[in-house]
């Protein structure tokens, strides 16, 4: 194995997202154009986008489902998706930092541009939250900063970890976090679908920009032959 591979531990746990910058491009711009495309609606239309309806619907059904154990299961992901999510993004960070500087500053980077777009979209369209929520909020409705926080941080460690289990896990989460927020009447269905697609696509193209500088001097390990495990057993290069 070479060296400069066996003398970074962990570098075998990581293996950063790699492949053309194509997908990545078309996959974050494809969910930003629909962040900005609600949020053009909601600018126009005010208090009356015209997927008020299907808001309202899935609203209504949510709330007349609410339980006890349901909605204490629920309360627990606020917690997640707001302080949760800080104390997960700051250790994921100085975990990275002390053996992958660029590779922690990608996942710090790409969680403070998310949480400001999402303060920002907040900011211009003061959209007004459901009513009976269940939880004490006190910013505007478009788009779900629970969301976007919980999906941008479960992007940036897929990325960074280059796992499938960790993408099934991050989307699990994810659409967990839409059901929670919508279940407790804290935002639309919209503002959810704005916030799970901001959360991934600004990762996403943060990704496509810095990946080259991100990957330099990282190589990834093959597997090793009998004889080269043979030989590294023996104390062997």
């Amino acid at each position: 194995m070479p060296a400069h591979v066996r003398n970074r531990p962990g570098l075998r746990q990581l293996r950063p997202l790699r492949g053309s910058r194509r997908p990545l491009l078309w996959t974050a711009c494809t969910a930003l154009a629909l962040v900005l495309a609600g949020a053009l609606v909601l600018a126009a239309s005010g208090s009356h986008p015209f997927f008020q309806m299907y808001d309202g619907a899935w609203h209504r059904a949510l709330t007349a489902s609410r339980t006890p154990w349901l909605t204490g299961a629920n309360r627990v992901l606020d917690f997640v998706g707001n302080a949760g999510m800080y104390i997960y993004c700051t250790a994921l960070f100085l975990a990275l930092l002390v053996r992958h500087r660029r590779l922690a500053l990608f996942t710090g980077g790409a969680n403070l541009l998310v949480a400001g777009a999402t303060n920002l979209l907040k900011f211009l369209l003061g959209r007004e939250r459901p009513p009976d929520s269940l939880v004490h909020v006190h910013t505007a409705s478009y788009p779900s900063g629970h969301v976007s926080a919980t999906v941008a941080a479960m992007v940036a460690t897929a990325v960074v970890l280059g796992r499938l289990w960790m993408w099934v896990s991050g989307a699990i989460l994810g659409v967990a976090m839409m059901y929670s927020r919508m279940y407790l009447g804290a935002h639309w269905l919209s503002d959810t679908i704005a916030g799970a697609l901001l959360g991934l696509g600004l990762p996403l193209l943060l990704w496509a920009v810095v990946r080259d500088g991100c990957l330099a001097g990282h190589t990834v390990p093959q597997p090793e032959t009998s004889r080269e495990s043979t030989g590294n057993r023996l104390g062997i290069d």
